[in-house]
């Protein structure tokens, strides 16, 4: 009879130990990548907005860290349970994640200054460099394309201060993130932003041990926000038109 108390004992503990884990915040790894994640002001992005109102609808929360991009690859790759949003999925990242849901498409162009011409993907072949951020998808989408010109930073606000020094002469990002970092420097008219060369669908995903997320639950959750208007109310409030 001893033996049976502690063993129910040590199952009741394990329990309440299992329950407090599921309870605790899901770890977010992000980067500044505007307007889908913004790292200051009052508004945290499209894509945290969402996953933000996905996540509480099934009674958890979440924390995120801000880091530069190629350090949240890494970082997530290197924890179970982590997760990483706004991420675009192409064949080469396809295994190395689990992918959650798909948020969002969000149209990739090239950014100019002002007094240039705008430029499309052949005629950014043509320059002597152009930005990207390291890790990222658009630098992958260039390198297969062929380009040999690419310049790689840690962050999109490197990227918009070297266009803006005329250290390179473009930029392929999202076309709101150029438009909107060049804001954030107090250029806001400086960039010219080209005709959309590609549409990156943008995911939330994870490490591929899920131990611990509600995948499903989120997935669903996620669905829900899309089948209600949710999502697309979310993206038109910082993206008007």
């Amino acid at each position: 009879m001893l033996n049976r108390r502690r063993w129910m004992t040590g199952v009741a503990t394990l329990s309440l130990v299992r329950s407090a884990a599921a309870a605790d915040p899901l770890e977010i790894f992000t980067s500044d990548i505007r307007p889908l994640a913004i790292a200051e002001g009052p508004r945290r992005g499209i894509v945290l907005d969402i996953i933000g109102d996905a996540i509480r609808s099934i009674g958890r929360d979440f924390r995120t860290t801000f880091l530069p991009f190629a350090d949240v690859l890494r970082e997530v790759q290197a924890r179970p349970g982590s997760l990483v949003t706004p991420l675009a999925r192409s064949a080469q990242r396809e295994n190395n994640f689990a992918w959650i849901s798909k948020i969002v498409d969000v149209p990739q162009a090239m950014g100019t200054l002002s007094g240039n011409v705008s430029v499309d993907l052949e005629g950014a072949r043509a320059l002597a460099r152009v930005g990207v951020v390291k890790g990222g998808v658009q630098e992958s989408y260039l390198r297969e394309t062929g380009f040999t010109n690419l310049v790689a930073f840690a962050t999109a606000r490197d990227l918009a201060k070297a266009l803006a020094n005329r250290e390179i002469d473009a930029w392929y990002s999202t076309a709101t993130e150029i438009a909107l970092q060049f804001e954030a420097i107090g250029q806001a008219r400086g960039v010219r932003i080209g005709p959309t060369i590609q549409e990156a669908p943008v995911w939330l995903a994870g490490n591929k041990q899920t131990e611990g997320v509600p995948v499903e639950p989120i997935r669903l959750a996620v669905e829900k926000l899309h089948t209600s208007g949710a999502i697309e109310r979310t993206y038109r409030s910082y993206v008007p038109g």
